[in-house]
């Protein structure tokens, strides 16, 4: 054992997880004494610990002793290793998998040279400074471009600068776009705000509509309407007619929006839940 790896229980698990992931990530690896695969996630794991010197916390919970524990958790499976940030599960990983792919977890959630200067950025953006912030932005996208921070923020201040299409395209050009529900909810928003733009007249709109109703433009513009007015079961309507129309039109938006509706009302609303299983009823 090192000082960067710690076993928890049932009685210090919120010590050790919980207030130790608001000082920074903890990963938490459930395993099983007599289980092969967690023998073999073992020295990987240990030597990331080892490696990155305490920027990140290992702590085994034995779900053969830890049986509730293991249960809280929904742990179902070994070996199973959870990512604790501020108290929440932000990762998962079911079984072995490579040391490559737990660092490129990790880098995601620990602290890097760059994010010193994004915050510096940040704070002349606010201070009013915003072309020398901008351009201090894209010089770390150049410099640090798997630093997904910066790309987040950037994309947040484009927004606030009601430059929505630049927004999107700077997060559609990065693999945040499949991989961060962040990522994918600032560019549903981009994406219907950049559309609600370009609508004149609601009465010219529905117009247009009658006369060209299989148009995937005008029935994207008439969503970003409906979610101006939080009618997200009218937008979720139009965003399926347009994947089933086609699916690939700019670049697959109305598929991406539709998750990103998704995301923004939670996986346990029922509007989530009904046209979830529209959307996999169509495709089928």
């Amino acid at each position: 054992m090192s000082n960067y790896i710690l076993d928890a229980t049932r009685e210090n698990f919120a010590d050790a997880v919980l207030s130790n992931s608001h000082k920074g990530p903890v990963m938490v690896n459930y395993w099983a004494e007599n289980a092969g695969p967690c023998l073999r996630l073992w020295p990987v794991l240990e030597k990331l610990a080892n490696d990155y010197q305490g920027q990140f916390l290992l702590v085994n919970v034995n779900t053969g002793r830890e049986k509730q524990l293991a249960q809280e958790y929904g742990v179902n499976s070994v070996p199973t290793v959870k990512l604790f940030v501020n108290g929440e599960v932000v990762e998962q990983v079911h079984g072995y998998d490579s040391p490559d792919s737990f660092k490129k977890i990790l880098s995601k959630y620990l602290a890097r040279e760059s994010d010193r200067e994004l915050a510096a950025a940040v704070e002349l953006y606010q201070q009013g400074d915003k072309e020398q912030a901008f351009e201090q932005l894209n010089r770390l996208i150049i410099i640090d471009p798997e630093n997904d921070r910066i790309h987040l923020a950037y994309a947040k201040l484009l927004i606030r600068e009601q430059a929505f299409d630049q927004a999107y395209e700077l997060l559609e050009k990065t693999p945040l776009k499949t991989e961060n529900e962040e990522a994918v909810v600032l560019m549903t928003n981009a994406a219907f705000l950049s559309a609600a733009q370009k609508i004149t007249s609601l009465e010219e709109l529905q117009l247009q509509l009658e006369q060209t109703p299989g148009d995937p433009e005008l029935m994207f513009r008439m969503a970003s309407h409906h979610m101006m007015q939080s009618d997200f079961a009218s937008a979720l309507d139009l965003l399926l007619k347009i994947i089933r129309l086609d699916i690939t039109w700019h670049n697959g938006v109305a598929s991406l929006c539709t998750r990103g509706i998704f995301i923004m009302l939670g996986k346990d609303n029922p509007i989530t839940t009904e046209y979830r299983q529209k959307l996999i009823d169509q495709q089928t």
